[in-house]
């Protein structure tokens, strides 16, 4: 059985966790929080180089990083698909997910330390997210209009990227900005209302949330934080 080492509070590690879900595979959870190192589970950094999460242990061996875990998972199981069957329609999703990843969630992830500990952020910081967000915003509408899904006519690893990713760049935008960077972008709340109704990502909500306390109880013992 496929194994998922990582913990229910990572968006990083949510994204295999519900491709996995949305293909129906059965699959074990192992609970490894961030902070891998000489003084904490040095073990597993055999199964991920720099011990990040997620890292799928899969009959043949360990593979890290989400997107490599998530290119295995679709070629590995490819039926129900979570791509379009085109080569053109693949490249869109992969677009889009890779727009969402590096300038929504790289720039937003900036002051997740400050939204976790409650610290004040660098204004330097703050100014430099707000600018990349707003930027972003702007141009999302480009890459989808979200009528049903984040393109085309099923539901894909755009999907995944978008339901798992955005929810962030609002709880940063709501906290430091005292607004939603996506809230002008035409039919996305709506989408995100379907979305968060969907069966599995109700699954994955819920069990971030039973993660929270063991989270930052690690967090606590570990940084202080």
């Amino acid at each position: 059985m496929l194994k998922l080492h990582g913990f229910s509070s990572s968006n990083y590690y949510n994204v295999p966790k519900l491709a996995l879900l949305e293909k129906g595979l059965p699959f074990e959870e192992v609970v490894s929080y961030t902070g891998v190192g000489p003084k904490y589970r040095p073990e597993y950094l055999q199964k991920s180089p720099l011990g990040k999460v997620p890292c799928l242990e899969t009959p043949e061996g360990f593979i890290s990083e989400s997107r490599a875990i998530l290119e295995y998972i679709e070629r590995a199981h490819p039926e129900p698909s979570l791509l379009p069957d085109t080569p053109f329609g693949v490249a869109k999703v992969q677009e889009f997910s890779q727009f969402i990843e590096l300038y929504f969630e790289l720039v937003a992830r900036r002051l997740i330390p400050n939204l976790l500990s409650g610290r004040q952020a660098d204004p330097a910081v703050l100014k430099e997210v707000e600018s990349g967000l707003t930027k972003a915003a702007a141009a999302l509408p480009t890459l989808s209009s979200f009528e049903t899904f984040a393109y085309g006519d099923q539901f894909t690893l755009a999907d995944i990227a978008a339901i798992l990713n955005l929810p962030i760049v609002r709880d940063v935008g709501n906290r430091f900005f005292n607004n939603d960077p996506l809230a002008a972008v035409p039919g996305l709340s709506d989408y995100c209302a379907r979305m968060e109704e969907r069966p599995h990502v109700k699954t994955i909500r819920a069990d971030a949330a039973a993660d929270r306390p063991g989270f930052m109880a690690h967090l606590k013992e570990l940084y202080g934080i």
